[in-house]
């Protein structure tokens, strides 16, 4: 594995109100049989400190995979075209989510790169929320 520089740019719009959280950090890729693999540490600034993250990115599924695990524990599959169930703790328990995955365009390479995905999130059909992630990796 070696050492990157991730950024991750993360906009949810509810209601027609927008917010965005930037996170740059310093974590692990890696690269198997044509997969991407990210690793990096949630912090404070996040409110997620003590939760890893795991990012597989499978080009010839044009899906990607985001994994939690520790304090908070979530598994989110996103794939053009399709809309699959997540669960999500949080401190007040666990929710399950829809997940439609509207795009993924993904630019990584051996050396970093960067993932753009497109996102509702919905409970009992419902939409909450439409969410863009902008991945920017580069060697640290």
């Amino acid at each position: 594995m070696q050492d990157v520089v991730i950024e991750i740019i993360s906009t949810q719009e509810v209601d027609g109100d927008e917010d965005s959280i930037e996170l740059t950090t310093v974590g692990k890729m890696n690269v198997i049989n044509g997969k991407t693999y990210l690793k990096y540490d949630d912090s404070a600034a996040t409110g997620l400190e003590g939760v890893s993250c795991l990012i597989k990115i499978d080009p010839d599924e044009n899906s990607v995979v985001m994994q939690r695990s520790g304090v908070l524990n979530s598994r989110m599959y996103v794939k053009k075209g399709q809309r699959h169930i997540c669960h999500y703790e949080t401190g007040q328990g666990t929710l399950v989510l829809g997940v439609f995955g509207e795009s993924v365009k993904d630019e990584m390479t051996d050396n970093g790169g960067s993932l753009f995905m497109s996102y509702t999130l919905d409970v009992n059909y419902g939409m909450v929320s439409r969410n863009k992630v902008q991945i920017n990796v580069k060697q640290a």
